[in-house]
């Protein structure tokens, strides 16, 4: 046996007799046997037993040979022997510590303060976790030789013990609606601007038509002979005509500055709108709205 070989087993001895310290020590009889029914346990998988059966066989009570093979079959295992590390949080991230793990229905650990590895056999495990009330179940198959690897379990912020019932649970924020809103001025001017240039175009239109056919609009004269009744309808009918094209006019300009105020005014608004959601408290429960109607 190498030198190297020798330390570590003196080591793995040093350890074995420190932990084992108030263990009544064994007689060569049973450590035969223990030796016997640890490598029973290694070949049926139960690495956990066999550790332990190796190590209280290398005890210095039992026989040089026998203390010199538990030691190394221990060390041995040591290395094969997969670990488990638990870990539990809630919605938000945070670490809950007060929290109890259980292996295939065997409590390993009421609280995870230590952040320490825990060994396991090789194989299917199923883990359970417990916090406030709340069981997860996580089903893990721990590997020859995997170490540390980590097992985690997720719980909700708000937990369902009496503190929780309490509480009246909060409704949901209601959804935002966005919309488009134009100055109501605008609108006002598009529309009332858009009815006097009509209005006005239509007027003065018509009482062009008017103009009787002796007078001629170009060189503002009439065919008539003086006083005749043409002159004073001629008059008024573009007198009328100038008033309803001067109206356009103002309706044109009145519409076109209602177009640009409509457009370059807009702008847009955000409207909750409504959630609803049940809550309840230890004396009743009853349904939340929020946003708006």
């Amino acid at each position: 046996m190498s030198t190297s070989t020798r330390l570590m087993l003196a080591t793995l001895v040093v350890l074995t007799a420190t932990a084992t310290a108030h263990a009544r020590d064994l007689t060569s009889q049973q450590c035969i046997e223990a030796h016997s029914r640890g490598q029973d346990a290694r070949s049926d998988g139960k690495i956990s037993l066999a550790r332990e059966l190796f190590m209280s066989c290398a005890q210095k009570s039992c026989p040089a040979l026998v203390q010199e093979d538990c030691a190394q079959f221990a060390n041995d295992l040591n290395r094969e022997q997969p670990t488990l590390a638990f870990v539990a949080r809630d919605a938000a991230g945070n670490d809950l510590p007060d929290t109890t793990v259980s292996v295939d229905g065997a409590l390993v650990a009421t609280r995870l303060d230590d952040g320490g590895s825990h060994d396991v056999d090789p194989g299917k495990h199923v883990v359970k976790f417990s916090h406030d009330g709340l069981d997860r179940t996580v089903t893990v198959v721990a590997n020859t030789g995997e170490k540390g690897r980590v097992v985690s379990a997720s719980f909700p912020v708000a937990s369902t013990g009496a503190a929780a019932l309490a509480r009246p649970i909060a409704p949901d924020a209601p959804a935002v609606e966005s919309r488009r809103s134009h100055p109501v001025g605008a609108k006002v001017a598009l529309v009332v601007g858009s009815l006097a240039l009509a209005g006005g175009a239509t007027l003065g239109f018509y009482e062009l038509s008017q103009v009787p056919a002796a007078c001629t609009l170009a060189s503002h004269q009439c065919t008539a002979p003086p006083g005749d009744p043409v002159f004073a309808d001629a008059a008024h009918a573009v007198k009328l005509s100038n008033l309803g094209f001067g109206i356009g006019a103002v309706g044109l300009a009145a519409a076109v500055g209602g177009a640009i105020w409509y457009v370059k005014g807009a702008r847009t608004e955000h409207a909750p709108g409504i959630a609803i959601r049940p809550w309840f408290a230890p004396g009743g429960g009853g349904v939340a709205f929020s946003g708006a109607l």
